[in-house]
């Protein structure tokens, strides 16, 4: 087994070298146009994936050239057995890995850290690390598409891309990646066989749950797709300004403030709705929007959101270590110093990362979870102007409307009016959850502040409610309703929801790691965390969902029937069908050809002796 390690190792060693030195020449090129440390998670995204395509370009050379008759018998007719060969390949590609990925980005980071005057938080190890372990997962992901007998086995990507694939912690985004080559790695080892077939009931349940992932995904995405650009070549798209819904979402979305605070008023039942609006000017509104629906959650291995900001000549960047601001001279890389939330002269630590947001008239302001920071003053520290405790979070709207604030929040929005001595705040609670939210308008006349509400940023989702809701903040301090208007659905039920009919089950698993991982998103007041799966859905999707589910489970009746499973097995396939509706069904598929049907009278009848 260590011999066969070795072996491989001299063979890429070449290869491996010069493909960390290139890894390394690139790191510092890209770092000369802008810092590498700094930039946002959807560029880390991309270089992740290009290097993770490389890794399951390795993994497809490699084993392409052992799948040929004679070099697979020669690999496999050892006196080994097939997983001691497997576990030296496996060795060596790791190695292989560590040494081209994870070996070139720790040197570069550990010579930003100590030979320049860049700070490097200690989470961006983790995150070469992670790196390293997702590369590893493509090359195991290559491995399986090369020995796995189907050419749909390219399925299997969407596993690592389900698991891997989320902004939490790097303690947490580590376990997801180590548990996903473990599951890629018993799927290879469940065909690294001389005639790459799978056997046994473990074998055969994990990689039919990989395919009907696969499947499930592949659908969703395809189907919605080809859905979409079927009606924008008819013209009769949603979106499209001739077939726009009179009175749905996408028109009201595409009103200015004033006018969509005009609509929001139109049926009312309140008297004075018709003198608000024929005095009602567009100066006068002004819009607040969710400015933030996800904050980086601590020790982050990549960048969410505005991690630096320039102020005059000195850049200040955010560090998870200290919590604090780092400030370095943009011209001669001095340092300035740490700023925090007592300001820069006596600097103390935030809660979180905070999200730089600007106000309808300029100025940012600083938000994190918990708190809301008013623009520095002169002597340079933020004010804090919004605590909150508990699951209340602040959701980065800031609107200043004559002397009054108003502050967002995913329950409530605060109106701070500093024309009252003292200064009084009216709390207008959310009328809808904050993930529906859209925008927010609002606006002062004689009786007091109007804010109008629109909902519908999960209409697309399966959220049926999206009304627009205006209230009226009177000069007494209570808060009435005044208008209320549904909003028309611009899409049909089975798109809306479309991720579930095909498969409720599939839906759930697929849904599960982003409800049980802390990812920093913002999350709808007093709503548990398992709320995305307990939405109503309306009767024809219910129909659709019971018609897939019987029509999956009717074909895999037909299909088994001339496959070689035992009764048992046709009985769970079917069952499986039932449950897990078309992607298990297509897995079905794929895992079980039918074999053919012997043909009668095929050669002549032998002569009577």
């Amino acid at each position: 087994m260590l011999e066969l390690t070795l072996s491989e190792l001299r063979r890429f060693r070449k290869g491996a070298a010069i493909y960390a030195l290139a890894s390394l020449v690139v790191l510092v090129l890209l770092n000369q146009i802008g810092d590498i440390t700094i930039l946002p998670h959807e560029v880390h995204l991309i270089m992740t994936l290009v290097v993770a395509l490389s890794g399951m370009g390795l993994a497809l050379y490699q084993f392409g050239t052992y799948r040929q008759n004679s070099r697979w018998i020669w690999l496999l007719h050892r006196p080994l057995h097939r997983a001691r060969i497997l576990a030296a390949l496996v060795l060596a590609g790791l190695a292989i890995v560590a040494l081209a990925v994870a070996l070139p980005l720790f040197v570069f980071l550990a010579a930003q850290d100590h030979l320049s005057g860049n700070a490097v938080d200690s989470r961006f190890y983790a995150g070469a690390a992670w790196l390293a372990l997702t590369t590893f997962g493509a090359w195991l992901s290559g491995a399986y598409i090369m020995l796995q007998r189907s050419r749909w086995a390219f399925l299997v990507l969407a596993l690592p891309f389900l698991l891997t694939m989320h902004l939490a912690t790097g303690g947490t985004m580590l376990a997801l990646a180590l548990a996903s080559d473990s599951l890629l790695l018993a799927l290879v080892h469940s065909v690294f066989r001389p005639d790459r077939q799978v056997r046994g009931a473990g074998a055969g349940l994990l990689n039919a749950a990989a395919l009907q992932i696969g499947f499930y995904l592949l659908l969703l995405v395809a189907g919605s797709m080809a859905w979409q650009v079927g009606l924008m070549f008819a013209g009769a798209h949603p979106n499209n300004n001739r077939s726009v819904l009179q009175g749905g979402l996408v028109e009201t979305r595409r009103l200015g403030a004033h006018d969509a605070m005009l609509a929001g008023l139109a049926g009312s039942s309140d008297p004075r709705a018709a003198g608000w609006r024929a005095g009602l000017q567009a100066r006068d509104v002004v819009e607040i929007k969710p400015r933030v629906r996800q904050y980086a959650v601590r020790d982050l291995p990549t960048n969410r959101g505005r991690i630096a900001f320039v102020e005059g000549e000195t850049q200040w960047t955010f560090l998870h270590d200290r919590m604090m601001y780092r400030g370095v001279q943009t011209r001669t890389l001095a340092d300035r110093g740490w700023f925090g939330t007592g300001g820069a002269g006596a600097p103390g630590a935030f809660d979180a990362q905070p999200e730089q947001v600007r106000a309808n008239v300029g100025g940012d302001w600083l938000a994190d979870p918990h708190n809301l920071y008013a623009p520095s003053g002169r002597d340079g520290k933020p004010q804090r102007m919004l605590h909150l405790d508990g699951k209340e979070q602040v959701a980065g709207g800031i609107g200043i409307l004559a002397r009054s604030t108003l502050m967002l929040t995913n329950r409530r929005l605060l109106i701070l009016d500093e024309s009252a001595a003292p200064a009084r705040v009216a709390s207008i609670p959310l009328p809808v959850a904050f993930g529906d939210l859209v925008r927010v308008q609002a606006a002062r006349v004689a009786d007091g502040t109007l804010v109008s509400f629109l909902a519908g940023n999960r209409q697309t989702d399966g959220v049926a409610a999206t009304p627009q809701v205006v209230y009226l903040a009177g000069l007494d301090g209570q808060v009435r309703e005044v208008a209320r208007r549904e909003l028309g659905h611009d899409f049909p039920p089975l798109f809306e929801h479309r991720d579930w009919w095909p498969s409720p089950l599939l839906h759930a698993v697929t849904a599960l790691p982003d409800l049980l991982i802390d990812n920093g998103a913002v999350p709808d007041a007093d709503a548990g965390r398992f709320a995305p799966l307990q939405r109503a859905r309306p009767p024809v999707v219910w129909a659709a969902a019971l018609l897939a589910a019987l029509a999956s489970s009717l074909a895999a009746i037909w299909w088994t029937r001339r496959t070689s499973l035992p009764p048992r097995a046709r009985l769970a396939w079917c069952l499986a069908c039932l449950l897990l509706g078309c992607p298990a069904l297509l897995s079905l598929m794929v895992l079980q050809p039918r074999v053919r049907a012997p043909l009668a009278h095929a050669l002549p009848a032998a002569p009577a002796v």
